[in-house]
């Protein structure tokens, strides 16, 4: 066994050549993440095919213009100090975590009075589910979003291993309890209250055995705190742009276009994900490195991964009519929708790559003026899109938002004055 194990390894690190990438360290961490992935696909799907098959479209739509009203809502909150504690525990100033919770919890107000604000208005157009769904999501994600921060902790720390289990077993806890209960009531505010009942239960208790399992030390670094504050600012209008095609679709098309709308997205969602977890495992690498190991990297994985995702583009377009028959046959009429979707997955990898180069750095006025641009244009452009051709105005919006914001952190990132040639392994 020990000899397979030698093997693979010399294996592994021959490749390295080839990929210019630590491939050792992205096997034995990027695995866990994989696992989670696969788990979180999986269940994905696996709601997926309930609500096609025993939801109507309606109830569907409905769900999703909540999460969707809730996602913005849950932006009031400083969101963006997930990164800066992973980066700060990476650099060893793990303290971060404690400032960071403690923080998040007194700026928790801004999101607690939104939640009022938006279920008031509900109240008084005597919509009662909207309004009740707003207060809940409201209280839960003053909880959520404070202490699901452990995750970055474990994630800086380069524990994937227990942030994976943590992250599969509420996700499956969660599947459950929500799927129960709207199967049995077909009711959205009981579903919505599963939610996040359940997820504030799970995020407290994983939370809690983190701390229990981690001797965390007292170093902290209070640029961080500061950086991230910035970072949820422009969090919140980056939520606000990814959330508006959902709500515009919702009040101008209805709950069942918004269905057909959602259904188009689920599979190359799940493409996005993957990449969500290759840039979780590489990030707490990249935060050692210096600028211009961290430029050089960048240039080389830009290229690789847009040309392999470019092949699963082509790959799906191929077959989504096919999957869409034997898994949502209720929602054929999205098929072209998501094929076209699908086309904008081209940007992803250049997006969180040049996002990492940025965040690294804490290059704050850079990234102020990348997220006021994109953000600007992906809000113009898709008003405009929806209101002009509808769902597929939607579907081409994102896109189209996506290229612009690739392209514009392209043109930051060659402008930069840092560059460097230095080889890297990672």
């Amino acid at each position: 066994m020990n000899t397979l194990k030698q093997k693979a390894f010399e294996t592994l690190r021959k490749s390295e050549g080839f990929f210019k990438t630590d491939v050792v360290y992205l096997a034995q961490n990027g695995g866990w993440l994989t696992f989670g992935q696969i788990a979180s696909a999986i269940l994905s799907l696996a709601s997926a095919l309930i609500f096609a098959n025993f939801i109507s479209k309606d109830i569907y739509g409905n769900y999703k213009y909540i999460i969707s009203i809730t996602s913005i809502l849950g932006a009031l909150s400083l969101t963006g100090m997930g990164p800066m504690v992973m980066q700060g525990v990476a650099q060893g100033a793990e303290g971060v975590l404690k400032d960071a919770i403690k923080t998040t919890l007194r700026w928790g107000v801004i999101l607690i009075a939104g939640a009022i604000f938006i279920s008031a208005y509900y109240f008084i157009n005597q919509n009662i589910t909207l309004a009740v769904s707003m207060l809940t999501a409201g209280v839960a994600m003053f909880f959520i979003n404070s202490y699901s921060l452990y995750g970055n902790y474990l994630a800086g720390k380069k524990n994937f291993k227990d942030l994976t289990i943590y992250n599969v077993i509420s996700q499956v806890a969660i599947f459950i309890t929500t799927i129960t209960t709207i199967i049995l009531t077909k009711n959205v505010l009981l579903m919505v209250i599963a939610y996040f009942a359940t997820n504030v239960v799970f995020t407290l208790f994983f939370y809690k055995l983190a701390i229990k399992k981690n001797h965390i030390n007292n170093v902290s670094n209070n640029t961080l705190i500061t950086y991230s504050k910035h970072l949820s600012v422009m969090g919140f209008f980056g939520a606000l742009a990814s959330q508006l095609d959902k709500v515009l679709i919702f009040h101008y098309l209805g709950a069942v276009n918004l269905a057909v709308y959602s259904f188009s997205m689920a599979i190359p969602d799940q493409f996005r994900g993957v990449y969500k977890n290759l840039f979780g495992v590489i990030a707490p690498k990249y935060a050692e490195l210096s600028l211009s190991e961290l430029r050089n990297s960048i240039n080389k994985k830009f290229l690789q991964l847009t040309l392999i995702t470019i092949l699963f583009v082509i790959l799906y377009i191929f077959f989504a009519p096919l999957i869409f028959k034997l898994l949502f046959p209720k929602y054929l009429e999205a098929v072209f929708y998501s094929q076209i979707y699908m086309l904008g997955m081209i940007t992803v990898p250049g997006i969180g790559l040049f996002a990492n180069y940025f965040q690294v750095k804490k290059a704050t006025k850079t990234v102020y003026k990348i997220t006021t641009i994109s953000h600007t244009a992906t809000l113009l452009i898709t008003f405009a899109l929806v209101y002009s051709f509808g769902l597929m105005g939607a579907v081409v919006a994102n896109g189209t938002s996506w290229l612009v914001m690739v392209l514009i952190f392209w043109y930051y990132f060659a402008k930069d004055e840092s560059d460097s040639a230095q080889p890297s392994t990672i």
